[in-house]
């Protein structure tokens, strides 16, 4: 079994405001230079997650997902109930739940959860025991739902789940959620979580499949993915606003990485 330590520190360099890499790009440039931000990734514990739900709130606030689903419903009720269903998530011993950490302010800024499968030893460095309470909420998660809609939710869940019965082999590694906080976008954040998946896939010859956001789709090409497929979800046939596209991407193995 590959061994693990609980965190690693990486220094992140600022890129300047307006300045994108040409969507097209397969290398993988240097960071502009800038003020560098001390980040730590590490394994989440699962009174974390809680911490984590909040980041993936605010960092898609105009999705049209969330905008659909949860129109009307108590934030906080949302959030709880987010909460509740990332234990299963959690519980999971192929789950691995990483959140990062800006150093300098003890702040959790993004996080990332990945599907490895066990066949490839990477062990979780945390304790993944849940508690009485958090085990009962685990089983009963939908008596803590608002009033969202059931239509958009399911309409997202059937998409996700045919398209990895189409794609997913059993030995991919599967980047489940990727999410960083708004103020901290942009600063290669996200990079130094796609550089942990890559390291751990290249060395084990893997495949990394996700789907992304159309906007996240740049920076998963810049590192290696390719687009296999984009779907559109019409969420006005669900009673949901607007609609969004996604893309099934998959990295093929590259052997050392970045």
């Amino acid at each position: 079994m590959e061994s693990m330590n609980d965190s690693f520190n990486v220094q992140i360099q600022t890129v300047p405001p307006g300045i994108e890499p040409p969507h097209s790009r397969q290398s993988h440039p240097k960071m502009a230079p800038g003020p560098s931000v001390p980040l730590e990734i590490k394994y989440a514990n699962a009174s974390d997650l809680g911490a984590l739900v909040s980041i993936e709130i605010r960092s898609f606030p105009s999705s049209n997902y969330m905008r659909s689903t949860y129109k009307g419903c108590d934030p906080l009720a949302v959030h709880t109930f987010k909460t509740v269903c990332s234990l299963e998530h959690f519980a999971k011993s192929d789950c691995h739940i990483l959140a990062g950490v800006d150093s300098e302010t003890g702040e959790t800024i993004a996080y990332s959860r990945w599907n490895i499968p066990a066949i490839y030893g990477v062990e979780r460095a945390v304790d993944t025991s849940l508690s009485i309470d958090a085990q009962a909420q685990m089983q009963n998660a939908w008596a803590y739902a608002p009033k969202l809609n059931k239509g958009t939710y399911t309409f997202y869940e059937e998409m996700i789940k045919r398209s990895r019965n189409r794609h997913l082999k059993q030995t991919d590694i599967v980047l489940e959620l990727l999410c960083v906080l708004p103020e901290y976008q942009r600063m290669g954040i996200g990079s130094a979580f796609l550089k942990w998946g890559i390291e751990k896939a290249d060395a084990s010859n893997a495949r990394i499949y996700l789907e992304a956001t159309m906007e996240g789709v740049p920076a998963y090409l810049k590192h290696g993915w390719k687009i296999i497929e984009e779907i559109r979800l019409e969420y006005t046939e669900r009673g949901g606003e607007g609609s969004q596209t996604f893309a099934l991407m998959i990295r093929e193995p590259q052997g050392t990485g970045f």
